[in-house]
């Protein structure tokens, strides 16, 4: 070897992780050498001075040695354990060939499973809605709304509210959401006004299911875990009962079809939080953030909620977000689309290593991306793309601007479609990210057609009407039209939830709580034929009024 001191492999890019395999590596190169050239207890002593450490500029491995012999064996050694390091470091870009390696075909059966599916052919929306939120739920609300106001006990003030509590039951925790629902429909400007007998502002319908001040005071208990057995360490322990069990529902009930796409959604809150967070292309730019797991048309699959980064119970890097967002699909031949804040080599490796195809925007600064393509200087419509050993393609195509993008399952092929009339040409990539990316865009967009959140200063009930109300009537609205082969507004599919949650008991109301409800008794004078004398037709012990 010329030059045996300075010994280069490769420019290896190194990172932490990488740091910490090459101490693995070195650690086996120093045993390597140390036996083959049977080196005494003294000489050994000259090993512990060999150093492999990256040059800041250059990044290379520099290994010093008085021996080019030893220098041979080593590279002998780095060679074979090369493929020890990480994937993303030891990357062969090449041009493009077309012919990606194969994954598992998918050809899982998706939708609405069974026997679901056949048992609610012919179901109301409500039926559906009972799949994604069961009774059982709406039964757990109620028992910890009860031991939430028992735990508050009676407030100091005579005149307070809190003091006419009385326990609510599952029939009544359901007709609570059943007028929140309404109120999303709707919309006036404060809540007290839905039982309002303004001329203007005045409702009937709030004032049918339950009284204002019963409705303000569900709301203030409304509770979803016991306090004072949860687990505080978990930043949102106060809904993390409601958020496994909907979770659990959705995977059970409905199989993903085989596009599927992950990004963030923001629930609107504004108050003190210590996981608030600022989104400036968002809606709503200060609130909470939820990663989704959709799929067509925008169902739902899985949710989690963003807790910050030192909360210790769920990992927020943008790898670990999707694998555990994606556990229990992996290994299907499903094909993931996520934005460049996700997207990169190693997810790519990862996703590769359990059978899933991976299809994302790019930043350009993620590391091990090929050089050529990322600093390129692009016309209109050109495009450049380099691919590796394992088929993962990197693209960088001028549109309006330039596009980053990487994808496992394309290459750099275009196809033709019709915009605003005319013929174009695009990347496939860009043409399977761009639908596959619109499940969680459809997700929110239905989600936000008559909203019933509002201004709350509690986060979790603000999430938790979020969840039921919102997530969980999509997902059954999404179930409802494919199921049934319609195309029912989300409105409609509201309106008829209204109905079915606002007379949820009613069939069971005994004769004997009828009784204790008031009523206004109205007195009757009638005539009797033949005489003029006025007789009362109530019975014994009732005066008569002598207005009527």
């Amino acid at each position: 070897m010329e030059n045996s001191k300075d010994f280069d492999v490769n420019f290896i890019d190194i990172s932490l992780d990488d740091l910490r395999d090459i101490d693995l590596l070195e650690a086996s190169i120093f045993d390597e050498v140390a036996r083959k050239n049977d080196l005494s207890e003294n000489e050994e002593s000259e090993i512990e001075d060999y150093n492999i450490y990256p040059s800041k500029k250059r990044r290379r491995m520099f290994i010093p040695s008085e021996s080019e012999s030893e220098i041979d064996d080593v590279e002998k050694i780095v060679n074979e354990n090369i493929d020890r390091l990480s994937a993303s470091t030891s990357q062969k870009w090449l041009q493009p060939k077309g012919h990606q390696p194969s994954v598992i075909a998918f050809k899982e059966v998706t939708g609405m499973r069974q026997p679901f599916a056949s048992q609610f052919r012919n179901a109301a929306p409500g039926q559906y809605f009972s799949l994604m939120v069961p009774d059982e739920i709406f039964e757990e609300i109620a028992i910890q709304t009860n031991l939430f106001a028992e735990q508050q006990g009676p407030s100091e003030k005579p005149s307070s509210r809190s003091n006419q509590w009385k326990a609510t039951t599952k029939d009544e925790i359901k007709r609570f959401f059943g007028l929140i629902l309404y109120m999303g429909l709707v919309k006036v400007p404060k809540i007290n006004l839905y039982w309002s007998t303004d001329r203007v502002f005045g409702q009937t319908f709030a004032a049918s299911v339950m009284s204002r001040n019963r409705f303000e005071l569900l709301l203030q208990k409304l509770h979803f875990t016991n306090n004072d057995t949860a687990d505080v360490s978990d930043r949102i322990y106060k809904i993390r009962p409601l958020l496994d069990s909907l979770n659990k529902t959705f995977k059970n009930i409905y199989a993903p079809k085989e596009d599927i796409c992950i990004d963030e959604s923001q629930v609107p809150f504004r108050g003190r939080i210590i996981f608030r967070q600022y989104n400036k292309s968002k809606r709503h730019k200060y609130g909470m953030k939820l990663f989704k797991l959709c799929t067509l048309p925008g169902y739902t699959c899985k949710l989690e909620l963003y807790a910050g980064k030192n909360n210790e119970l769920v990992n927020t890097t943008p790898t670990r977000v999707v694998m555990s967002l994606c556990e229990h699909i992996l290994g299907c031949g499903h094909t993931l689309a996520t934005d460049n804040w996700y997207t990169s080599l190693e997810l790519a490796n990862e996703l590769l290593d359990k059978d899933t195809h991976l299809v994302g925007t790019l930043r350009k600064n993620r590391r091990g991306l090929p050089k050529v393509v990322v600093d390129s200087k692009l016309k209109p419509g050109e495009v450049i793309a380099r691919e590796n050993e394992r088929g993962i393609c990197v693209l960088k195509w001028k549109d309006k601007r330039d596009v980053l993008m990487l994808s496992t399952k394309h290459s750099k092929g275009f196809s033709k479609i019709i915009k605003k009339g005319k013929i174009i040409r695009k990347p496939r990539m860009v043409l399977a990210y761009n639908k596959t990316k619109s499940a969680v865009d459809m997700s929110d967009q239905m989600a936000a057609y008559s909203s019933p959140l509002r201004k709350t200063v509690k986060w979790y009930k603000k999430l938790g009407i979020e969840l039921i109300l919102n997530t969980a009537i999509v997902n059954a609205w999404v179930m409802y039209n494919e199921n049934k082969k319609k195309s029912e507004s989300i409105v409609q599919f509201r309106r008829e939830l209204v109905e079915y949650l606002v007379d949820a008991g009613k069939d069971k109301t005994t004769e004997s709580e009828r009784i204790d409800r008031p009523r206004r008794l109205k007195h009757q004078l009638l005539k009797k034929e033949g005489n003029e004398e006025k007789q009362e037709k109530d019975g014994p012990g009732l005066e008569t009024d002598p207005a009527h």
